[in-house]
């Protein structure tokens, strides 16, 4: 015959079974159900009363939290209900997971001595993010169609080849100056590509390819970060801004001769959703990609990864240098990317300042210059804003010319712009 404390743990374990397949049932009702399913020494009042209990721990030790914006949730709980997994938590919490993904999730269970008996107690804790709204990308090109017009891009007597590598334009964003951060706005972005502009077509190139690696715009959503929006233009964002960073685009494109190809990356600003993984590929970039394709007869190519470029024979390898794939062994890089027999650069942007690697290799104690590969992060427009300055780090504006010096390497110019 089993000893009491025995007892107490089996009718503990069914008033758990009993609380959860019964949940609409009453107290009542639901001890009722035991005594005429189980066999067990307790009145119909005392299992009344330790289903209430067990019923009043749930509902006490269970709760959810919502931050500001209610893009996340936590739920949490702390009782004797058996929740061993992640599946068992969904339905516990009740989770709807076509609005909720799970970010991370939590459980602990401990044995504890009650008044009479051994009690497993579990602890369950659910991290929930709020599953983005799918973009129609179809009407926002339709919609952006109607309000653009196709251009005529100039062309001029020159010669020579050269690569010109924009980056990190942030188009939408309005900042004011603080510390060594300066201003910026629009009017910052338009003048500073007069500028460059002006100081390519002086070089008088036959052929010009530019190279324009990502976050074109601060923010699709306004809500990159919890306080984007107190650092936009009026309206910079959505559709607006994806149509401002065209008009700007088109007005700079019309300025810059012979032009031979263009070649877009996504930046991680591109995206059209609030965090990274609604949109990793930066559909804005992809957008004004299209946009330059149906209105002019330029040479457009566009990646929301990765572009290649031969140009006057050097081989260009572009990204945006938000991914992993910038961050590596180089020599692996151009391996799988770059083109044997040539000179190879990476070109990126991102980081908000000039830097660069070169890659040499220690053979019988002599260093010998490995001078076939390059990586290259060029300079902003974008200057910086509060969150860099605040973390210590902005850079002046430029841009970066390349030209073949004649013998199949790099000759590099970089530009500090006003």
């Amino acid at each position: 015959m089993p000893c009491y404390k025995t007892e107490q743990m089996d009718i503990h374990a069914l008033v758990i079974k009993y609380c959860k397949e019964h949940k609409n049932e009453t107290a009542t009702r639901v001890a009722s159900l035991i005594l005429e399913n189980e066999e067990v020494n307790y009145s119909h009042r005392h299992l009344r009363r330790l289903v209430s209990k067990q019923r009043e721990a749930d509902k006490a030790f269970g709760k959810t939290t919502f931050d500001a914006t209610s893009d996340t949730a936590v739920h949490t709980y702390k009782g004797n209900s058996s929740i061993t997994s992640l599946s068992k938590a969904i339905e516990f919490f009740k989770i709807d997971t076509e609005v909720w993904d799970v970010d991370r999730y939590t459980c602990n269970s401990w044995d504890t001595q009650g008044k009479s008996d051994v009690l497993t107690m579990y602890q369950v804790k659910v991290h929930l993010v709020r599953k983005p709204e799918p973009v129609d990308l179809k009407a926002i090109k339709l919609h952006l169609l109607e309000k653009v017009e196709p251009y005529v891009v100039p062309q001029a007597k020159g010669k020579g080849t050269g690569v010109l590598v924009v980056s990190d334009l942030h188009i939408g964003a309005k900042v004011e100056a603080i510390g060594n951060t300066p201003s910026f706005g629009i009017k910052d972005v338009i003048r500073r590509l007069n500028v460059l502009a002006a100081m390519t077509n002086e070089k008088g190139y036959d052929k010009v390819h530019i190279c324009l690696l990502g976050d074109f715009i601060e923010s699709f959503t306004g809500l990159n970060h919890p306080s984007t929006w107190k650092e936009l233009e009026p309206e910079g964002y959505g559709v607006n801004v994806v149509i401002g960073a065209y008009e700007i685009l088109k007005k700079f494109l019309m300025q810059v001769n012979n032009i031979k190809t263009v070649s877009i990356v996504s930046g991680n600003h591109d995206r059209t959703s609030m965090k990274m993984q609604g949109d990793p590929k930066g559909s804005v970039a992809e957008l004004l990609s299209y946009m330059l394709k149906e209105n002019t007869s330029l040479d457009i190519n566009h990646s929301s990864l990765l572009l290649t470029l031969e140009a006057d024979s050097i081989f260009y390898v572009l990204t945006h240098n938000h991914y992993n794939i910038s961050k590596g062994d180089m020599g692996k890089v151009f391996w799988e990317y770059g083109k044997q027999g040539l000179y190879n650069v990476l070109l990126g942007g991102h980081w908000h300042a000039r830097k660069g690697k070169r890659i040499y290799k220690q053979v019988e104690e002599k260093q010998l210059d490995q001078a076939n590969y390059r990586q290259i992060a060029v300079a902003p427009l974008f200057t910086g804003n509060f969150y860099s300055e605040s973390s210590g780090w902005n850079s002046t504006a430029g841009f970066t010319l390349i030209e073949n010096n004649g013998y199949g390497k790099p000759n590099v110019f970089e530009y500090i712009l006003p």
